[in-house]
């Protein structure tokens, strides 16, 4: 912000109003006078004007068509405006108003008054104007955070992949070695735990940033948790964890990547916190109007003092990963968006002998949907 005084622009056709104006306001603030409205219009394209103070009555453009294309104009149309009107001319005042006028005086003007309620616009459009520049600075610091992500993921992603292939290559050279096998599983942890918070933290900034694009098909829900257990089962592999696919019926209007995101963390999850040796099912229940997939683990279960924190961004919870695998607290924040964007819903089961069940449903889809393909940008 500068220390400059306001710019204030008067309009009015009487010569002698706009002298006794401008002695009253110039000793506070930087003053233009003009006689009418078409010579106001083209006095604000020259200026950044502060407030303007407009009388109604005027010949040809009077102040209220005046205030009519100041509102229109985008770069004008913020200006507070300050109406002057005569004692009878309510019925022009209502209409000011009503057209975007912040203000009135009536004459005789109390130039007291009138000071105050310069002074009262000008605060208020001061913090109007600090609160625009607050949130053009934030919006460029979250696009600056965006792309930094973008930026450090395609970064990442390559030594990453690199990483992961030289101790996949060093397996069968060390194959003998009890203790090169073991600092290649932690050289494997560590790389998977990387990439899930490059993930994460790259789902969460395309979230935030209201730019999703949604390719809404008809979705066979089989086929999703078919691809779903293919892509999870060596992750339940390394654990002895049994993954259990029950009756999965439905049909599901959905974006099919989105969808398969989504029960993807759900799945994730419930083999990060389940134990050793245990099982994992997954099942759908279909009704005429939405799809509900469950995914049960028999982990610990969720404390019910914690349940408000579930679907929470950065929500940290009690129960931890039994492997020593990584949690950044915004998967299941994720899963409530990605359902959300596609008019579903989340929700948790907590059984009382224990474990969890969650679930996500989706929309049925119609049968005259079935080969169409709708693309949304939410």
């Amino acid at each position: 912000m500068t220390d400059r005084l306001p710019l204030l622009l008067i309009v009015d056709d009487e010569p002698a109003n706009l002298v006794l104006l401008r002695r009253r306001f110039e000793p506070h603030y930087r003053v233009m006078c003009v006689s009418g409205g078409q010579a106001a219009l083209d006095m604000l394209v020259q200026a950044p004007f502060d407030l303007i103070l407009l009388d109604i009555m005027m010949p040809r453009i009077n102040g209220l068509e005046t205030l009519a294309r100041i509102r229109e104009n985008p770069k004008t149309a913020d200006i507070p405006v300050i109406l002057v009107s005569s004692l009878s001319d309510s019925n022009n005042v209502v209409q000011g108003l009503q057209q975007g006028a912040n203000d009135y005086v009536t004459k005789p003007i109390e130039m007291d008054v009138l000071l105050a309620r310069v002074e009262t616009q000008l605060t208020l459009k001061r913090l109007q104007d600090e609160r625009k520049q607050h949130i053009a600075e934030l919006q460029a610091a979250g696009e600056m955070k965006d792309r930094f992500l973008q930026m450090a993921s395609h970064d990442l992603k390559g030594p990453l992949g690199n990483i992961g292939m030289a101790q996949y290559l060093l397996r069968k050279i060390l194959v003998d070695d009890a203790e090169g096998m073991q600092l290649l599983d932690i050289i494997e942890t560590t790389v998977e735990t990387m990439e899930t918070v490059i993930k994460e933290f790259l789902d969460s900034a395309a979230l935030h940033s209201g730019q999703i694009d949604l390719r809404l098909e008809t979705v066979e829900v089989a086929t999703l948790i078919e691809e779903l257990t293919t892509q999870y089962r060596l992750s339940a592999i390394k654990k002895d964890i049994t993954l259990v696919v029950s009756d999965t019926p439905g049909l599901i209007r959905a974006d099919r990547s989105h969808s398969m995101q989504a029960l993807g963390n759900l799945v994730s999850n419930a083999i990060k916190y389940s134990p050793h040796h245990s099982t994992v099912r997954i099942w759908s229940e279909a009704t005429d109007t939405h799809v509900r997939v469950c995914v049960a683990d028999q982990g610990q279960g969720i404390p019910a003092d914690e349940h408000d924190l579930l679907f929470t961004q950065f929500g940290k919870l009690s129960p931890r990963p039994t492997d020593g695998e990584s949690s950044t607290g915004l998967g299941l924040w994720i899963v409530k968006h990605l359902a959300t964007i596609q008019n579903g819903q989340v929700g948790v089961v907590c059984p009382p002998e224990g474990g969890s069940i969650f679930w996500i449903e989706l929309p049925v889809a119609s049968e005259s949907a079935t080969q169409e393909i709708e693309r949304v940008v939410v």
